[in-house]
Parts: C-alpha cells; sequence; structure tokens
C-alpha cells in the first residue's frame, strides 16, 4: 500500500463545507441504531434521521466553524418519529424521547490537519477519512448524583467516524464541491433519555447522507426535517457566525439543561417548539 497524500483544511472547508464564509452549508442523515450489550444479541433499536447546517471560513490560521445539528429517533419498524420510548431492560414504560437538537456546535481548527484523501483510480472518486475518538469528563456526572439513573458513567467514551466521498477531479479542484456523499458510525454509551444507568453495553449509529448543493434550503431536506424546521424549528434553517463564548451543545449537555422540563412535564414534545 502506498502511503496516502496528505491534505490540510483547505481540502476539508470546500468539501464539508463552502468557500463562501457566509454560505450555510446543509447536510443530511439517515440511519439505523443499534444496541450491543454483552452476552446478549445486537438489537436494532431505533431508525433515525438528521441533519446539520454550518458556515466555515479560514481566520486567523483556523478553520472557525460554527454549526447546528437535529437528530431523531424513529420507530424501527415504521420510521415514524418517536415521543416515547418503552425500556425492555427495566421494563419502564412510556419514557419521554429526547431527541438531539445541538446548537451551536463550533469547534477551530488549526490551519493545517492532515486528512487521508483515498482515491479510487477505477471509479474516480476520493474518500475523505476524518476519525474522532473522544474521551472525557460526562458532564452528568455530578456530585449530588442528580443523573445516575440516566447515566452513571463518570467519563463519556465515544468514537464520531465519517468517510466523505466525491468526485476525484472536483476533489483537486479549488471550488466548493456540491456533490459529496457521507457514511457515518458513531458509538457511544446509551443516550441519557433510555434511562440506562450505568448498564454495560452502548449503541451504535450507522448512517449515509449527503451534501445538499450551494444555495439549497431547509425546506430542501428530507420531509420530516422540512417539517420541524419550518413549523417548529426555524432557527435551524441557518447558521450563526463562528463565537468563542458560546459553549458546544452536546446530547448530555443539552439533557444536563432541560432536565427539569423532561422531569417535570413528560408531556414536552422534544425539541420545544422556538
Amino acid at each position: 500500500m502506498t502511503t496516502p497524500k496528505r491534505y490540510d483544511v483547505n481540502s476539508l472547508l470546500k468539501l464539508r463545507y463552502a468557500t463562501d464564509p457566509e454560505a450555510n452549508t446543509l447536510f443530511q442523515w439517515e440511519g439505523s441504531i443499534f444496541v450491543f450489550i454483552p452476552g446478549e444479541a445486537p438489537k436494532k433499536l431505533f431508525q433515525c434521521v438528521g441533519m446539520n447546517v454550518s458556515k466555515a471560513k479560514i481566520e486567523e490560521n483556523k478553520l472557525k466553524v460554527s454549526g447546528k445539528e437535529l437528530t431523531y429517533y424513529l420507530d424501527p419498524t415504521t420510521g415514524q418519529k418517536l415521543s416515547t420510548w418503552d425500556n425492555p431492560w427495566t421494563g419502564e414504560k412510556g419514557l419521554p424521547v429526547v431527541h438531539i437538537a445541538n446548537d451551536p456546535v463550533q469547534m477551530a481548527l488549526p490551519s493545517f490537519v492532515p486528512l487521508t484523501a483515498r482515491h479510487n483510480k477505477y471509479s474516480n472518486t476520493t474518500n475523505v477519512v476524518v476519525e474522532l475518538p473522544l474521551f472525557y469528563p460526562n458532564p452528568l456526572a455530578t456530585e449530588d448524583h442528580k443523573f445516575d439513573a440516566y447515566d452513571a458513567n463518570a467519563m463519556y467514551e465515544a468514537g464520531e467516524f465519517f468517510t466523505f466521498k466525491c468526485n476525484t477531479a472536483e476533489f483537486d479542484d479549488s471550488k466548493t464541491i456540491d456533490h459529496v456523499e457521507v457514511n457515518w458510525t458513531r458509538i457511544s454509551k446509551f443516550p441519557p433519555f433510555m434511562k440506562m444507568g450505568n448498564k454495560e453495553g452502548y449503541v451504535l449509529f450507522h448512517c449515509t447522507g449527503y451534501k445538499l448543493p450551494q444555495g439549497s434550503t431547509a425546506d430542501d431536506l428530507e420531509p420530516l426535517l422540512a417539517k420541524e424546521i419550518s413549523e417548529r424549528l426555524p432557527s435551524y434553517a441557518v447558521a450563526d457566525d463562528y463565537n468563542p463564548d458560546k459553549e458546544n451543545v452536546t446530547s448530555l449537555t443539552y439533557f444536563r439543561d432541560h432536565f427539569e422540563t423532561y422531569k417535570n412535564d413528560p408531556s414536552t414534545t422534544w425539541p420545544p417548539a422556538e
């Protein structure tokens, strides 16, 4: 195997985002969510569908990205958005399903971050691989043990693995690439709404998706996403400017920050309408 050529954030900018710093770039994905528990057969627990809208620019020798993302847990058979879920391991029924609504999702990458690009000479396509192993203190691991029933792990252990695929000729060009497909795999502990405490096991998201061409709007997303944004979550139609003073939102911090509503108002529709 030959040593792959290395690419920097300029390649990532045109592939994942846009060379225009004011452009809103939309991605959408769909797939399956499996649960793996030691000693048990793997189980497909949910389908899912999601989106991300982002703006990016190279400034002060960094790639600065600001975005928002939604992911919905769907019935594994019908594909319908879930509002409640019955836990087969604990026997608890009617648990409210807290869908993923992260705003903002920001990062500032150094001007040179090596990317692995793998070229297929037969299909004239290029795959760019991004691997993000994650290990940091769990924001739900508080001294008062308030969230132990939902997630009792001291550390958040996870991984996000992306493969972006595009035409090789477009990848070697300097323009924004419109036609990009993505394979996304995420492995993590159980979402806190499942109320699994410290039970051993993990969930695996296995999804495929694509970049919407420049100039697309949230109305061009998959119908469930377009409807949610149009009728309930209009702020997710566009990305905000990068703001270093804002703290990133994850599914864990979102659950922490909305816990009182989750606990005291089980009829809440997640994410709550704006």
